[in-house]
């Protein structure tokens, strides 16, 4: 065979590099090339965990926090939470699927992360509901007249100051 001298690595295994030594002729092993973690479809995964992700925050946070308050808050803030809520579902997903067990200290210092942004979020809504703009009761120069029409009258008196009854 022509590969038979030849080492094939598999997936999971690291093959040993050989340097020949300078005076010796036997060849010490001294580098290990290690395997790539996980499978190339992981990554991709996250990303579309991520946009979803973002997704969603937006959503509930409108939802719960009103989304009055959301447009009255820069846009700058909204982006900076939603990246580090996003970022913190990432994490926390990897740490349950990477880890050796699901519920190791990496996804609860992934998950402490989100319940801390969490926290942020809600902070910052109420910060906006206590300083939202008061609405101005109506004066009366701009109040409205209204005028309701009962219905058709048939016969009309005319009354001696000149007025149809």
């Amino acid at each position: 065979m022509a590969n038979e001298g030849l080492d094939v690595a598999k997936p999971d295994q690291t093959l040993p590099q050989t340097v020949p030594n300078p005076g010796d002729d036997t060849p010490t092993p001294s580098l290990t090339i290690a395997p790539v973690p996980g499978p190339s479809w992981l990554r991709l995964a996250y990303c579309f965990e991520f946009l979803i992700a973002m997704l969603t925050i937006f959503t509930l946070w409108s939802e719960i926090g009103g989304q009055g308050h959301l447009d009255l808050m820069p846009w700058y803030t909204k982006l900076a939470c939603g990246l580090a809520m996003a970022s913190c579902t990432i994490g926390f997903t990897a740490g349950l699927v990477e880890g050796a067990r699901p519920w190791n200290s990496r996804s609860a210092r992934w998950f402490s992360g989100l319940l801390a942004v969490a926290i942020v979020m809600g902070v910052i809504t109420y910060y906006y509901h206590l300083h939202e703009a008061v609405d101005q009761p109506d004066s009366d120069d701009t109040t409205a007249t209204s005028v309701r029409v009962t219905g058709p009258r048939t016969a009309f008196t005319r009354t001696s100051d000149g007025t149809n009854r």
